[in-house]
């Protein structure tokens, strides 16, 4: 990706070395992470080795929301000012990384970034944007600045996290290569990306009881999803999931997750009448290949609807919720990334639709 370097590291061996060199020549060293799950996953012993064997001093920041708000931004700029680093480490998942970006973002210090996602799913150490809720509302800050300098990707960090977490991440980065494929800016190469990312994430999902080898791949598909996305943004289910999370406290994938099967219908048979994109017949032709990978024979509503019940993902009937809430929360940025033409009946019909996913 330009402007970014990504390096793979499968065993503690090779952290240690591309860490030794991530922090050659530095004297202070900010890193922004998550709470529990820093020491969890080991995280926490590598950094704080790192700084003790090289003489560094630790600045650290975790006062922050599972959904970062700007107050929270605004904290952590202040910490940044104070600590005034040679380099910033972000470690953790979606919200950690997104934490470390707006920071950076909103100082304007000119502070490298390097970040090690816990999770595989958001593939937001390879984005140029950032999530922050502004006033109860999501808002997605997008700047070429914001993109971090380097991620390193180590799937060991990524093996203690349980099922439903990884049933969330997992069909975020799925949803995010399915949404950059169908999108109406779609490129060659956010396609190459795309195509990778669902080959590796898609049965891996429902196994449940994942091996190495499987967190190796999910980790390498996030990436690769964020890196689609990274070019083309994403499309409706993205957009209608930000209210179903601020709103109704769904975590982020499986806030996205709910209207997937509507919009994989609607995409997969999209008519030529009211098509957004420049090329009708190439999105045909795409939406057999993507029915193919997905093994869609009959149904695609129905299909996906089973793939997401199998992940854990349903509606939860006892939580409260108001279909036209979640409707009018759409984010119309990302909406107008789809293929199809998105009304008002259109939305609608896919909040409706929600409650059809019952696990």
């Amino acid at each position: 990706m330009s402007g970014q370097r990504v390096i793979f590291v499968k065993d503690e061996r090779e952290l240690n070395r591309a860490l030794a060199s991530v922090v050659e020549g530095v004297r202070s060293l900010f890193v922004v992470h998550g709470r529990g799950s820093y020491v969890k996953c080991g995280a926490g012993d590598v950094v704080n080795a790192l700084c003790a064997d090289n003489r560094i001093v630790l600045s650290e920041f975790d006062d922050f929301t599972q959904n970062p708000k700007q107050d929270d931004v605004e904290k952590g700029v202040r910490a940044l000012e104070a600590a005034q680093p040679d380099l910033m480490i972000a470690v953790g998942g979606g919200s950690a990384i997104d934490m470390a970006k707006l920071i950076r973002h909103y100082s304007r210090q000119d502070v490298r970034l390097v970040v090690l996602p816990t999770t595989a799913g958001t593939g937001a150490e390879s984005t140029q944007f950032a999530v922050c809720y502004i006033d109860g509302v999501k808002h997605s800050i997008s700047d070429a600045g914001i993109l971090p300098d380097e991620a390193l990707l180590y799937p060991p960090f990524t093996y203690g996290n349980g099922r439903y977490l990884t049933s969330c991440t997992g069909f975020d980065a799925l949803a995010q290569a399915i949404e950059a494929y169908w999108n109406i800016h779609a490129t060659d190469e956010s396609d190459e990306y795309a195509l990778k990312a669902i080959g590796l994430i898609y049965g891996l999902l429902p196994k449940g009881d994942l091996s190495a080898q499987d967190r190796e791949d999910l980790l390498l598909g996030a990436n690769l999803a964020g890196r689609a996305i990274n070019i083309t943004r994403t499309t409706v289910p993205h957009a209608l999931s930000y209210t179903l999370t601020s709103k109704y406290g769904y975590p982020h994938g499986h806030a996205v997750a709910l209207t997937f099967p509507f919009f994989v219908r609607y995409y997969i048979e999209a008519g030529e009448s009211n098509y957004n994109g420049a090329d009708y017949n190439r999105h045909v032709v795409k939406m057999k290949k993507l029915s193919a990978l997905l093994g869609i024979e009959a149904s695609p509503e129905d299909a996906m609807r089973e793939y997401i019940a199998r992940l854990g993902l349903g509606f939860d009937p006892n939580r409260d919720f108001d279909d036209l809430v979640v409707a009018r929360g759409v984010n119309l940025e990302r909406a107008g990334n789809s293929p199809m033409a998105v009304t008002d009946d259109v939305l609608m019909a896919a909040v409706k639709s929600i409650r059809t996913i019952t696990e």
